[in-house]
């Protein structure tokens, strides 16, 4: 070692750290250092400086270390060291675990978890083979002192996490030898010849020795022994903190192993009591790495031989009493941090106990603790937080599914305790609550980082509820329908005063939730109903039947409680299939309830109420069609009365006109479903071809003043009277009224008749395809053409609004909410209110418009086969698409496009897709990409982690939320149209008549044809991979999976259909491993990096075979140099097996980001000209990270250089 090299080290060392050194000095030191860690002589240096002995100040320590680590990890295997300095690092590693740190309490945290893994770095290079003597030199160091044996188990930890746990590239080219070595070291001698007698593992053709050293005891065992002697020791508050670290070290070292290690080890050592102990300590630190090891001992996969050796004594033997005194100890109190951590995980382990070990599949065992089980579970599933009692939920599912323990008697015991409990979850009172329950509310700030995530799990909750309690009412069905009777009767008893919504006040939510459990109850009872030789069906049908005739007979002046229970007289359908005694009754109470008294339009909870009835008739019609068959002229006739007598509105009348499709599409008797439905239409059309409305429709200016803008106008630049306004709104709502209610009409007519699985259905609605198309692609047109300001410039200023987006639009844009002042963005009976009434109706027909059109290209060859067709698309849906907002072009690709994309025939593909995706992928890749370059430039807000609750909703804030909708709903239309078929059935060969020459990983049955024809279109494929490509660079993650989701799919495509492909495969994986690999470096993607990784090894692995082109990315790629990839070229060449093919490339690509797994986003700094790291357009660069940004290295102190760990 050259003494003045080190001199020159520690002066540059000095420089860096020194606060009082200039930039220009500090960036040489800088240099320097970096340029000796390509030296090999640089892990000597960095052994000297890493060495206690030595006397360094830790941040010296610390990168003396890293010197060591970058020779490990990325030029062990490229040439640059000699087999003799390989033997040294070795040596020196040793004997930096051996004698290198300071005792256990003095020692930084971060220094020995540099040293562990450096030494599982080495080994695994060098282990087992090079470094035939690890295990031994590791049980040296265990048995040395208290800081041997932490070492010793934070090495062992390391590499059991890197070998069996992560998906480690460099233990992935290793993974059999290394796997194999740590079983045999895990394992003792008599237990390996137990499982191995032969002393292989493995066929006739590839066997691994699976012999371990004579007379060893094996790792497992000494981790028992040692649990066995420190954790009495930690028992106490008063206790040595030697004794917890080593106790915590050892418990994190076997939650390493008990996943994978022999389950024969596992029993033979009392290790699973030791953990059940550990749980009982008074150390939270113990406790939560006692937990962590009862999770994995849960989730491991295991037959039911050895659910027999480790699982069953622990629920036959005591463990479940011991782990429920653990848990009831602070299931009570109001925790945090650590404390919370713990009972968190202990929830998480019995859970999964429960629902993998006691609920397997094929379990017919019985644990003696069942019972003590189930009480667990329970408490936990009453706990205050809603994370926990939701997590819970599973497991009770799960149990009343099973096929024998769902039978048991002591399960049965629990259904009644668990309704009442699930029940309390159906009210959805959880804001309430939040506001009024201190610890409630405690837990959920704990539990979430904001209150929408809060609110949105407290959602889910309420579906796990009604899981269960639909799987739990068959178990004891009259008792559960007594129950919740006596619920219902109690609560239509309240008195409730009048309001606008059952979630007004918490009484109302009471009552919503005992009417919630009342339907959900009943369904789950549908088996028992329709089973006529169930021992209680008759019972059961007796008992709902009486149910309805109290809910028939409630009245109230509390519309929004009426309107409650009216919804829920549609969960009478399956009794009605066996028993119609109340059905004439109920469908009584639900027409009476339709034109319910209203003085006018104004009165909402009354239109919500008969709107509500109107709803229920077609839901009961959907359900029981047959049944309704008998009167559907009767039914006919009633609503014709209310026509008549003039009794309801537009909005109704298509309601119930939409009940008697449903009942006469859907019978199994033969009714003249084309008089029906020609009944329902004709109407419709009638209006559409009128000449007022294709007028209107035929010039945007026209529609414009038929929609009332112009009169809106005037109206706002006067002050009308009350009544003036009145007679205002009748006439423009009325005008509008004819060509919304028809548009809105054939969508709901549409949806639930039209069935591509039945062609007769499909044939009724073609004759009306060539009168509504004209019409229908008109308004479109219009709709599109008025979003152009300058036809709004002649008017007066008030009328921009309409363009304009609503502050309630805004906020409900970002925080998902709809705001509670939506309806009062101007006051009723205000010219202001009239305009706010044609902003939200234009944007209702807009997204009805959009449905028709996506319902009609359901017909087929009824739509595909219009005369240009393509002209008719291009001309209606995209002449004026840059007169639309980022959102309503999110609205037309999603409602309208993607539809049509994928319904169209294969015989219509090329006459009117072709042109037409031609010419929307570039349109699209190009706004894209100048908006978010305009973003950047003008600077993004959003964080994907951000509560958005919090935010000020800036007009910055929601166009850039509308730009992140608008790229997720692209990257989205790309997944769908190039996602391979879920079940293929079709063989692509006779489809499309491609070639059998096959190459890749996957079947040619899973070609999707649509996904072929796109690709196999030169200009089609060239325009959508770009575009595609993009989207995977942009700044939002979201998008950029559902992106890497589509290359993966092309991908798929690309390689089945080779050599067809070969005139676009390279140029695809070029852009691909482009676009993927900035993507990675892009601190942005952080937790996307893993698909990323996928994509870039999955592309190289796949495509090298056929093209250059992936080598060529990797050779331009920072860092990567020829010598080093032409090895790994050639080793991959050699490999057979995929596996090994895809852990060489992530290993590969490694090297070329140069930096481990858990950092791979980070991209080496170029220059001397720092780039932002909301940089978007361009080479994307990036500062390098400071190790402060990481938790593993909380310990160093502050203005530590970004040296270490690049």
């Amino acid at each position: 070692m050259d003494e003045s090299v080190l001199k020159s080290l520690l002066a540059a060392l000095d420089t860096i750290y020194n606060v009082a050194s200039t930039n220009e000095a500090r960036q040489q030191a800088q240099e320097y250092c970096e340029g000796l860690k390509r030296d090999p002589a640089g892990p000597l240096y960095g052994y000297f400086l890493a060495h206690k002995n030595n006397h360094q100040p830790d941040v010296v320590r610390h990168f003396g270390l890293s010197l060591v680590e970058d020779a490990v990890r990325y030029r062990w295997s490229d040439g640059a060291l000699t087999p003799e300095i390989k033997v040294r690092i070795r040596i020196n590693t040793m004997s930096l675990a051996a004698e290198g740190s300071l005792p256990l309490l003095t020692e930084q945290p971060f220094i020995k978890e540099k040293i562990a893994r450096l030494v599982v770095e080495v080994a695994k290079r060098e282990w087992p083979g090079a470094w035939d003597d690890m295990d031994a030199f590791l049980r040296q160091l265990f048995y040395k002192d208290e800081t041997g044996r932490e070492m010793a188990l934070l090495v062992l930890r390391s590499l059991c996490e890197d070998v069996c746990v992560y998906d480690d590239a460099v233990a992935g080219l290793r993974k059999k030898d290394l796997r194999a070595g740590l079983m045999v070291i895990m394992s003792s001698e008599s237990t390996l010849k137990e499982q191995y007698p032969d002393g292989v593992k493995g066929h006739k053709d590839e066997v691994t020795l699976m012999v371990g050293e004579s007379g060893n005891q094996g790792w497992i065992a000494r981790f028992a022994e040692l649990l066995q002697e420190v954790l009495p020791r930690c028992q106490t508050e008063i206790r040595e903190a030697v004794d917890e670290k080593i106790a915590v070290a050892a418990l994190k070292a076997v939650s390493s192993t008990l996943e994978w290690a022999l389950v024969g080890s596992i029993a033979a050592a009392p290790i699973v009591p030791l953990v059940c102990q550990s749980l009982l300590s008074p150390s939270v630190k113990v406790r939560v790495a006692g937990a962590e090891c009862f999770d994995v001992l849960s989730i491991r996969n295991l037959a039911e031989a050895e659910r027999e050796k480790i699982i069953w004594p622990l629920l036959d033997g005591g463990g479940i009493a011991l782990i429920s005194s653990a848990y009831m100890a602070y299931a009570t109190q109001v925790l945090q941090d650590e404390a919370y951590e713990f009972v968190q995980k202990i929830v998480q382990a019995t859970v999964n106990l429960g629902e993998l070990q006691v609920c397997a599949k094929r379990n017919t065992h019985i644990p003696n603790e069942l019972s003590t089980l189930l009480q667990l579970l329970f408490s936990m599933a009453s706990h205050p937080s809603v994370l926990i009692a939701s997590t819970v939920s599973f497991f009770w599912a799960t149990l009343l599914r099973h096929e024998t323990l769902s039978k048991d008697s002591t399960v049965h015991s629990f259904v009644p305790p668990l309704l009442e409990l699930y029940s309390r979850h159906l009210a959805k009172d959880y804001k309430n609550r939040y506001d009024t329950d201190p610890v409630y509310q405690h837990f959920a700030s704990v539990d979430f980082e904001s209150v929408s995530d809060f609110r949105g799990y407290a959602e889910k909750t309420f579906s796990r509820a009604v899981d269960v309690i639909q799987l739990g009412v068959p178990v004891v069905p009259l008792d559960a329908l007594m129950w919740v009777g006596n619920k219902v009767v109690e609560a239509l008893k309240t008195d409730l005063k009048p309001a606008t919504s059952v979630k007004d006040t918490p009484e109302l939510q009471s009552f919503d939730g005992t009417l919630t459990l009342m339907d959900v109850t009943i369904s789950g009872l549908a088996t028992i109903i329709t089973d006529s030789s169930h021992s209680q069906s008759a019972q059961v049908v007796d008992a709902i039947n009486s149910l309805l005739g109290v809910l028939i007979e409630y009245d109230t002046k509390c519309l929004p409680a009426l309107e409650r229970v009216v919804a829920s007289l549609a969960s009478f359908t399956d009794m009605f299939k066996v028993n119609s005694t109340l059905l004439f009754r109920c469908l009584d109470k639900l027409f009476k309830t339709v034109e319910y008294p209203m003085a006018d339009l104004s009165e909402h909870t009354v239109r919500q109420l008969r709107g509500r009835a109107a709803i229920t008739l077609v839901k009961i019609g959907r359900a029981i069609p047959s049944t309704l068959y008998p009167i559907y002229g009767e039914i006919d006739s009633a609503i014709q009365g209310l026509v008549q007598r003039n009794a309801i509105t537009h909005g109704e009348k298509r309601t119930l006109q939409t009940f008697l499709l449903v009942v006469g599409f859907n019978s199994n008797t033969p009714l003249d479903r084309k008089a029906i439905l020609e009944k329902a239409v004709g109407p419709l059309l009638m209006d559409l071809r009128s000449h007022e409305l294709q007028e209107a429709t035929s010039d945007p200016s026209k529609f414009m003043a038929f929609i009332g803008a112009l009169e809106l106008s005037d109206a706002s630049k006067a002050s009308l009277q009350a009544q003036e306004i009145d007679v205002l709104k009748g006439v423009i709502t009325q005008r509008r009224a004819r060509l919304s209610g028809s548009i809105e009409s054939l969508h709901v007519f549409m949806r639930e008749t039209i069935d591509v699985k039945d062609s007769e259905k499909l044939a009724l609605w073609t004759p009306y395809v060539e009168v509504i198309l004209p019409s229908l692609f008109s308004t479109i047109r219009c709709q599109s053409a008025i979003g152009n300001e300058a036809l709004w410039s002649s008017l007066s200023p008030e009328m921009g609004r309409v363009l304009a987006l609503s502050a309630e639009e805004k906020e409900m844009m970002v925080t998902g909410k709809v705001p509670s002042s939506a309806t009062g963005s101007a006051p009723t009976g205000t010219v202001s209110k009239l305009i706010w009434d044609l902003k939200n109706w234009l944007s209702v027909l807009r997204d009805q418009s959009y449905r028709v059109l996506a319902q009609i290209s359901l017909l087929g060859p009824a739509f595909y086969a219009v005369p240009s067709l393509q002209d008719i698309l291009e001309q209606s849906l995209f002449e004026y698409v840059d007169c639309l907002t980022n959102r309503q072009l999110r609205l037309l690709i999603n409602h309208a496009v993607q539809p049509i994309v994928l319904n169209c025939p294969v015989e219509y593909r090329d006459s009117v897709m072709s042109h037409l995706l031609m010419v929307l992928f570039p349109y699209l890749d190009q706004r894209l990409q100048k908006d978010w370059k305009l973003a950047s430039d003008e600077g993004l807000i959003l964080d994907e982690k951000e509560d958005l609750d919090e935010l000020d909703i800036t007009d910055g804030i929601v166009k850039e939320m509308m730009l992140r909708d608008f790229t997720y709903y692209v990257a989205g239309f790309l997944y769908a149209i190039l996602e391979p078929p879920k079940q293929a059935t079709e063989n692509v060969a006779e489809t499309q008549g491609q070639g059998q020459n096959m190459a890749g990983t996957v079947t040619q049955k899973d070609i999707s044809p649509l996904s072929y024809f796109i690709l196999s279109r030169g200009e089609i494929a060239q325009s959508v991979i770009p575009l595609m490509c993009h989207i995977v660079t942009f700044k939002d993650t979201k998008s950029c999976l559902r992106a890497t989701d589509a290359a993966l799919s092309v991908l798929s495509t690309l390689v089945q259909s080779y050599p067809e492909s070969q005139a676009i495969i390279g140029a695809f994986a070029t852009m691909v491993l482009q676009a993927a690999m900035e993507a990675l470096h892009d601190p942005y993607h952080q937790e996307g990096q893993d698909k990323l990784i996928r994509l870039i090894t999955e592309v190289y692995v796949d495509i090298r075979g056929f093209d250059t082109a992936p080598k060529a990315v990797f050779q331009q790629a920072l860092g990567a140099d020829n010598q080093h990839l032409e090895a790994f070229e050639l080793e991959l060449s050699g490999a057979t097996v995929k596996a090994r093919k895809h852990a060489l490339v992530r290993n590969f690509l490694q090297s070329i980001i140069g930096v481990a797994k858990s950092e791979w986003f980070k991209q080496r700094e170029q220059g001397d000209k720092p780039v932002s790291s909301r940089t978007i357009a361009g080479k994307y660069e990036r500062p390098s990270k400071n190790v402060m940004d990481s938790k593993e290295h909380e310990d160093i102190g502050e203005g530590l250089a970004n040296m270490f760990d690049e």
